[in-house]
């Protein structure tokens, strides 16, 4: 191969077009999208539909049924859950990893379209979306101003639609505020007296006010369009308004109602720091730029409110500031693993122009990766920095080969052209070999399925990128540096006379006759190093059994969230008392607090932040603070215990993808009310458990409701039926939206209520007077039985069969301790007759599924390897005297965690698969050369003596500059830190320990095999003698 003779040669070309390389890198790192996480599109759907005024029961038979019907029979479904609640249905729809969910979601919204059909009048369409961990809200800000209505009224017509019109927004959602409308309040006696209902006045408000055009007519040469205008203009028309009534004549509707302008009852509250105000939550596109739109919106709302004075706006949430904070601390890491390794090559080489040739090397290398990048649209998030900042001591190790062998040759006295283009043409099936060793492990990560494969794809392919440009860069533009840089006066100064001599002095040296001493020690008394073997792997057990195990360390963002459960029928303002006082309580014990604000009731977005009833708490940077956000969570939750009448949840936004709960079990039976009961005592016996916090079932309490039972035989006396009379109570008591009054720009509902008194008293509901088809009224006690009675809150379904959830965390965090308390709790609990349980989605669950994954991945990247030394030393048995170094080497690395306080997560289980490719390649340079040296007649362990010394400075020089690497990592603190830091305390201990074995106990793992092969070969041989002999004597004896 003539690749370095072709680099030198063509000089002026290679440089420039690494000067391209460097000049495009630098500009795609700039372009590339900053991101927290890597692009994750989970395989689940949601369909969504609410239907005011309806009770669980109600919703799962009218509305959730028919939407579970229509999701069934989609391919690739995996499970099918939903919950029935207060006014809401939600069906979620688990598919299969893999499926294209974009067919999968065009197929369901043509079977919800379908089954729309199905479903009550008032019910809204449903919404079918998928759930996309990239489209949470980019930023929230508050908006204060003197009047909410008028807040309201801007944030619609103007900030909103701005802010929607900038690329790569993709919704903007606003809660806390109220909307005007004009509202008509019947007065109850005077409509009866005209025989009239609600739904009649609405139906003639409807037809009274509309614009319907009526063709054409031609005047003269004109043809002009006619329109038939009846729509009202202001509120005077809609007062004056003249209503038909039944036994003929007309009434004006002021005659029998109230109407007036007035700002609708607020579906929504918003407070930041006590003050009541409007949030505006930007919500981005999957796949654009966090950062770029969170700094674009910023400054679209500075623009916007810079005219109006009256109007204010905080941040109050910025996810851009958390991803700027993570990147930097990456990047700080990569430059730090640079110049660590450059400290490691003039520390070893003392040579200034070989420390420089590889110190352009390396950010060639790092800009080379960011142009692949850019290519393969990867964003630069955690896991792709985090891949670069990992491989950055890896980088150094191809160039050190090829630069350390132009020295060999530059000392033997060979020119300058001809070592760099011998010595590097020497190394290049060796060091090809060992990056294609580190290459194999990242490949069963990467093509690896599920929540592993998406979540570390991109870390494999930046890390493979990495490693192939260091690959090409050491065999190409490293031989022409070391021409350029290395010695130019002709005398190498490393060694000016006979590199033997330099050898011999080098082996005299006291360490190296203390490392030779030891190596005797090792080779002829075998059963020390299998010992030391054993001691480290049994110590590395026990530590791993300690640490206990996570799905992904968790990541401190710095806010506490509080969700407040109320039960049914709580009112707006009940809701927002309780989160008063737990901000209340929050203030007095929560120093670090910098911000608190909380939401009550709906946002416009079932996916936004914002949706139900919750309390966030900001707190200061993490640099500013003693506590963890999971410390101060732990701390908050047993101060609002004493809260009662609601149930409280308390935890740390903590990032950690693994949404699964530490305790999640399903309760499935016939007899709903027994479900419930069972899991409200199971409940309660998970929640005295000593680790067990926020245990809840989902059924919850029972509450009260009022039933109105036909009685079918006195209503069709009256010529009414269920449908007439469920329909006349509905509009009695929610009221409806009749018609839309335009007026001066903006759009108002017309809404008609009935007898306030009826949603504030039973006995006026009973007295409720409807009209009868044979004239007249008839109270609706004579039709239908009006009782109180109790009913679940929610009612949740699995598969289309009611079920019970029972979930609940573990205080500590650790999932696996909190599993074994259930089951033995579950072990002694009698269950009735009917009721079976089964184990949910827990984190539990989760870890042990991806540790099976990951140890999948391990498997095969350890044959990958073998296949690679097999075919390079064209043995079988050699790959296996280098690799017997990997039970030490991936048990060892895992000891420093439990002592550094981390758990066994998949961000540590994937340095050990790493580690399998790594931890290899300094032991293939000392068997490599032990086997030089026995080709030159030396027995083996004269070999092994002679070998190791003089190849204990590559080793040492490969495993530093990956080791020091490392070090940014592991000792960088603040945001995102969390997440890489157990990689990184891993991947350093395996670096260090299998360095040591390397050294050490390879050269036993070598002269056990060579022995084992010698014996094998001698025993053969024998039996070949064996069988020789036997027939000889069998011809003599005949």
């Amino acid at each position: 191969m003539k690749i370095a003779e072709n680099c030198i040669k063509h000089n002026v070309m290679t440089i420039l077009v690494y000067i391209l390389i460097a000049v495009f890198g630098f500009y795609c790192f700039q372009s590339l999208p900053l991101a927290l996480m890597p692009d994750m599109e989970l395989p689940v759907a949601i369909v969504y539909s609410t239907y005011a005024g309806a009770g669980p029961e109600d919703i799962e038979q009218q509305v959730t049924e028919p939407l579970e019907s229509a999701c069934a029979s989609l391919s690739g479904l995996e499970s099918l859950t939903s919950t029935s609640a207060e006014n809401m249905s939600m069906v979620i729809a688990q598919f299969d990893y893999g499926v294209n969910l974009d067919e999968v979601l065009t197929d369901m919204r043509d079977n919800v379209d379908l089954a729309q059909a199905q479903l009550p009048e008032d019910a809204t369409d449903p919404v079918v979306m998928s759930i996309d961990i990239d489209s949470m809200p980019v930023i929230m800000v508050a908006l204060r101003g003197s009047d909410l209505a008028s807040l309201q009224s801007i944030a619609e017509d103007d900030l909103a639609p701005a802010l929607e019109r900038l690329d790569g927004v993709a919704s903007v959602d606003i809660s806390g505020g109220y909307e005007n409308e004009v509202a008509v309040k019947v007065d109850a006696a005077r409509l009866r007296g005209y025989n009239l209902t609600l739904t009649t006045l609405a139906q003639q408000l409807g037809a009274d006010n509309i614009a319907i055009p009526g063709g054409d007519v031609e005047s003269g040469s004109q043809t002009l369009t006619v329109r038939t205008d009846g729509e009202y203009q202001s509120v005077d028309d809609v007062e004056n308004a003249l209503i038909s009534l039944p036994a003929g004549g007309t009434v004006r509707l002021n005659q029998i109602a109230d109407v007036a302008m007035q700002p609708k009852d607020q579906d929504a509250v918003a407070k930041v720091n006590g003050e009541e105000c409007l949030l505006l939550s930007v919500n981005k596109q999957s796949g654009s730029n966090t950062v770029d739109i969170a700094e674009r919106a910023k400054a679209e709302l500075d623009s916007l409110t810079a005219d109006n004075n009256a109007l204010d706006w905080d941040l109050v949430m910025d996810q851009s500031d958390y991803i700027n904070m993570t990147v930097d601390n990456a990047m700080s890491n990569i430059w730090m693993g640079v110049l660590f390794a450059a400290i490691v090559l003039i520390v070893f080489l003392r040579d200034f122009g070989a420390t420089l040739a590889i110190s352009i090397a390396m950010p060639c290398c790092i800009l080379f990766t960011f142009l692949i990048m850019f290519a393969l649209d990867i964003t630069l998030n955690m896991m792709s920095l985090g891949g670069i900042a990992l491989g950055v001591g890896m980088i150094v190790d191809n160039s050190i080969v090829v630069l350390e062998n132009i020295f060999h040759y530059r000392s033997d006295g060979y020119d300058r052209w001809d070592s760099c283009v011998l010595g590097a043409k020497e190394v290049v099936l060796s060091v090809t070999a060992s990056t294609l060793t580190t290459v194999a492990v990242f490949l069963p990560i990467g093509l690896s399925g599920g929540m592993t494969g998406m979540l570390f794809r991109e870390f494999c392919i930046t890390i493979v990128a990495l490693l192939s440009s260091s690959l090409i860069i050491s065999l190409t533009l490293v031989p022409l540096l070391c021409y350029i840089l290395l010695d130019r006066g002709g005398v190498h100064r490393i060694s000016a006379s006979d590199p033997g001599t330099k050898e011999r002095m080098m082996a005299d040296k006291p360490m190296a006759r203390w490392y030779k001493k030891m190596l005797h020690l090792f080779i002829t008394r075998r059963g020390v190093g299998l010992a030391v073997t054993g001691v480290i792997c049994a110590v590395s057990i026990v530590s791993i059994a300690l640490a206990g195990s996570e799905l992904l360390p968790e990541m401190d963002q710095g806010q506490i969230s509080v969700s407040v459960g109320m039960p049914n029928g709580s009112t707006m303002e009940e809701t927002a008392a309780i989160q008063d006082r737990i901000v209340a309580i929050a203030e007095q014990t929560i120093p670090e607090m910098e911000q608190v604000y909380y939401s009550t009731g709906s946002s416009s977005s079932v996916m936004s932040a914002t949706s139900g009833s919750s309390v966030t708490i900001t707190l200061v940077d993490l640099e500013d603070r003693d506590r963890s956000s999971t410390e101060v969570a732990s701390r908050l939750r047993r101060d609002l215990a004493d809260i009662a009448g609601c149930e409280i949840t308390v935890s740390a936004s903590t990032m950690s993808l693994g949404s699964s709960s530490d305790i999640s079990l399903q309760l499935s039976g016939k007899d709903y009310d027994q479900l419930a009961e069972t899991a409200n005592d199971l409940a309660g016996r998970i929640e005295a458990l000593p680790d067990a916090v926020n245990v809840e079932s989902s059924a919850g309490e029972q509450v009260p409701r009022v039933a109105v039972k036909i009685n079918r035989e006195n209503a069709s006396r009256f010529g009414l039926n269920a449908a007439t009379i469920g329909s006349l109570v509905r509009g009695e008591l929610t009221g409806s939206t009749a018609t839309t009054l335009r007026m001066g720009g903006e759009e108002y509902d017309v809404t008609i209520s009935g007898d306030e008194s009826l949603t504030t008293n039973l006995d006026a509901l009973k007295s409720l007077q409807l009209p009868a088809a044979t004239g007249g009224t008839v109270p609706l006690s004579m039709v239908a039985d009006v009782y109180t009675e109790l009913s679940p809150q929610t009612i949740e379904r699995l598969n289309q069969y009611e079920t019970v959830t029972i979930t609940g965390e573990s205080e500590s965090g650790d999932s696996i301790d909190i599993t074994e308390q259930v089951n033995t709790l579950l072990a002694d609990y009698q269950l009735p007759e009917g009721v079976e349980i089964e184990d949910g989605e827990t984190a539990a669950s989760s870890i042990a599924e991806t540790t099976q994954s990951l140890m999948t991945a391990l498997m095969v990247a350890i044959l990958l390897v073998y296949f690679i030394l097999a075919s390079q030393f064209n043995s079988f048995v050699l790959p296996v005297a280098i690799m017997l170094i990997l039970p030490i080497g991936l048990l060892g690395s895992l000891v420093l965690l439990w002592p550094t306080g981390y758990k066994v997560s998949m961000v540590a289980l994937l340095a050990v698969i790493i580690l399998a490719g790594t931890v290899v390649n300094s032991s293939i340079v000392l068997v490599d050369y032990i086997l030089q040296r026995r080709e030159r007649g030396e027995d083996k362990n004269t070999a092994i003596l002679n070998a190791c010394p003089r190849r204990v400075r590559p080793v040492l020089m490969t495993a530093l500059t990956t080791i020091l690497g490392l070090v940014p990592m592991v000792f960088a603190g603040g945001e995102g830190s969390e997440m890489m830091r157990p990689m990184g305390i891993v991947m350093m201990t395996g670096m260090v320990i299998s360095t040591i074995a390397t050294l050490f106990i390879t050269p036993v793992y070598y002269s056990i095999t060579d022995s084992a092969v010698e014996w094998v070969k001698k025993r053969f041989k024998r039996s070949k003698k064996e069988s020789r002999w036997r027939r000889k004597l069998k011809k003599e004896e005949e």
